[in-house]
């Protein structure tokens, strides 16, 4: 359901870049940004229910990705030695009984299936950043290729040396 959502939000509401790279390479929109598209288009009542299902199925796996994000972090805290009475003051719980508990929910969270979101073209900004980086060098290569092209022509349309020899005696 999740490539689904992500398929149809593109298809949808992809334009600029983000159309490019779907055209061109099927790329998806980053998830963060469909949801955003969705949010703007329900606002302004364009939005089907199809978009808003599909954006809710998003934003759970967005959502199911920063609890295991949070459940590596809590790990990363445990492994250096980090107390539960410490997470719990960072993260504004009551006690360390509520830290405790917290970890075992995420880690319950960390056990649920769940679609990649962090694959090349997926994250966020970096994933946006990414794919117009890919489109300035694509739009580069195309230039040289015109470039090349040009140069090719001109080559072309200019008289070969046994034609001019030969105009040459012609002309005699």
């Amino acid at each position: 359901m999740v490539t689904a959502s992500r398929r149809h939000l593109t298809e949808h509401y992809a334009s600029g870049v983000d159309r490019l790279l779907w055209d061109t390479e099927k790329r998806l929109v980053p998830d963060l940004d469909a949801i955003r598209s969705v949010i703007d288009a329900a606002s302004s009542g364009h939005a089907e229910a199809l978009d808003i299902g599909a954006g809710l199925v998003l934003l759970q796996a967005v959502r199911l990705e920063v609890d295991r994000l949070e459940h590596e972090v809590f790990e990363g805290a445990h492994a250096m030695g980090m107390g539960e009475e410490a997470i719990a003051a960072v993260l504004d719980l009551p006690d360390a009984a509520a830290a405790s508990k917290r970890r075992r929910w995420l880690k319950g969270r960390r056990a649920l299936p769940h679609a990649d979101i962090t694959s090349p073209g997926r994250s966020g900004l970096s994933g946006s950043a990414e794919a117009a980086k890919r489109a300035g060098r694509r739009a580069g290569e195309a230039a040289d290729r015109a470039a090349e092209a040009a140069r090719r022509r001109d080559q072309l349309s200019q008289p070969t040396r046994k034609e001019r020899s030969s105009r040459h005696h012609r002309c005699r």
